[in-house]
């Protein structure tokens, strides 16, 4: 029965990779494999730019940083409508979370990689350089998946409560053919961390990757860094930081007369932020409601309307048409969910504000506000201990908006911090309130939708 599920899935995984998900840059596939067995085989499937395009949009939702207007919350029921009212129920009977399956398909990818790399056959492109490319690889972006997973269906981790909170089914393997129960948040990010050191720990791999979608060591640290940060291990997230810092570091300039909205992944290419490479187009939402979305008041008053990041990501609003989310190729959103030099600045500016050190915190933050205001702006704050980690925690909502559920892990662990914590309303058109979502909420975690439960009766469900 195993061998039957996973050649299905690992022959429509061909099938999509040859009809539909052209190879990253336009390199041609020089092999049609369905069931991959050479290294080449295996370097073709991480050259899919299907693993850099993700489905994580439903956790934007759920953050503070966009509103719906009351057309879309009126408009026919829907998980999209149903997730920003954080209802008790989010899923229709027959409503397929594509976050979750999407991502354990990727999943299924690197183990299937992981579990035959070691039985490849000598070839001439079976070198130790490329054996162990392919396995950091592969490695780095399981990493990336679980710690995505594990931050949305699971709490924000407390090393008080790690070790019995459900996380995610911890796959491993292609080869398993038992129906695996929730780990714990612990045992996830412990796999997390032991999948990404590995992976840095390889002399092969480069410090950057050949592209964006192929992840070097800078990738590695970063996620290392993001991963400790979530756990609390400010020290560790610094020096992670500072790894990354010392092999890429460079910015792009919103006041550049070259820059340019991304509008699909190759647009990622010319950026010299980008340490991985991750995106996502939505077409679904824009084909229910034929709108984008529309940033909240919180995150506008927070970005200001004179913040590069806001003029370039939003239409300004009009007599007749609020600000919204500006359109891709006109048929839906793009988003930007990279793992990029930005964050990596700002996890050591939290580290530090942490830490006592504001002035450097400071510095940072400087830095990156240089290359994202308009050059009219002066930026001459006073960086104290009252004040810095306020700024950076700000910041970072300025540069992380709609990027995959950043916003959403952030309320959630700064939830733990009684000096940090608050609820989230929703307000219709009038500025009445018509829903609440309270600090620490079970609502905060996404449920299981009924179709994963039902073949997998050994998940958990959230409470609600």
């Amino acid at each position: 029965m195993y061998k039957r599920t996973l050649f299905f899935l690992l022959a429509i995984f061909g099938l999509y990779s040859l009809q539909s998900c052209k190879k990253f840059l336009d390199v041609s596939p020089s092999s049609t494999s369905i069931n991959p067995t050479t290294i080449k085989d295996f370097q073709e499937m991480l050259n899919s730019d299907s693993l850099s395009l993700c489905h994580f949009f439903l956790l934007d939702i759920m953050s503070d940083d966009l509103t719906f207007s009351d057309a879309q919350v009126t408009a026919p029921s829907n998980f999209y409508q149903r997730s920003y009212l954080w209802q008790s129920l989010i899923w229709n009977p027959s409503d397929a979370d594509v976050m979750y399956n999407s991502t354990y398909t990727r999943i299924l990818q690197m183990n299937v990689i992981l579990d035959r790399v070691n039985a490849a056959p000598a070839d001439q492109f079976n070198t130790p350089e490329n054996k162990s490319v392919v396995i950091s690889q592969a490695l780095i972006n399981r990493a990336w998946y679980y710690l995505q997973l594990v931050n949305a269906y699971g709490p924000a981790y407390d090393p008080a409560t790690a070790t019995t909170d459900n996380g995610v089914p911890l796959v491993l393997s292609a080869g398993t053919n038992t129906l695996p129960a929730r780990a714990s948040v612990a045992q996830v990010y412990s796999q997390i961390i032991a999948d990404l050191k590995a992976a840095i720990s390889n002399p092969y791999l480069g410090s950057k990757g050949s592209d964006v979608i192929h992840p070097g060591k800078s990738a590695g640290y970063a996620l290392l860094s993001r991963a400790y940060l979530y756990q609390g291990d400010y020290v560790a997230a610094s020096n992670y930081a500072d790894s990354t810092l010392a092999t890429q570091s460079a910015l792009q300039n919103y006041n550049a007369t070259t820059y340019l909205n991304p509008s699909q992944l190759p647009d990622l290419v010319s950026n010299p932020e980008i340490l991985l490479g991750r995106a996502s187009f939505d077409l679904a939402f824009y084909s229910f409601y034929v709108n984008t979305i529309m940033p909240s008041a919180t995150l506008t008053s927070t970005l200001t309307t004179s913040d590069l990041r806001y003029t370039k990501k939003f239409f300004s609003p009009s007599r007749f048409s609020p600000a919204t989310y500006r359109l891709a190729l006109g048929l839906g959103m793009f988003f930007d969910h990279s793992v990029g030099v930005p964050e990596v600045m700002l996890i050591k500016a939290e580290c530090l504000a942490r830490s006592g050190s504001f002035a450097a915190a400071g510095t940072l933050l400087a830095r990156l506000r240089a290359n994202r205001l308009p050059t009219s702006i002066v930026d001459n704050r006073t960086y104290t201990a009252a004040n810095t980690l306020g700024y950076v925690l700000d910041e970072r909502r300025r540069e992380l908006f709609y990027h995959g559920g950043l916003r959403l892990f952030d309320l959630k662990r700064l939830n733990k911090d009684a000096a940090l914590k608050q609820d989230i309303r929703r307000l219709n058109n009038a500025g009445v309130p018509i829903a609440t979502l309270s600090a620490g909420s079970p609502r905060y975690l996404v449920p299981f939708s009924p179709t994963v439960l039902a073949a997998n009766p050994n998940i958990i469900q959230n409470p609600r």
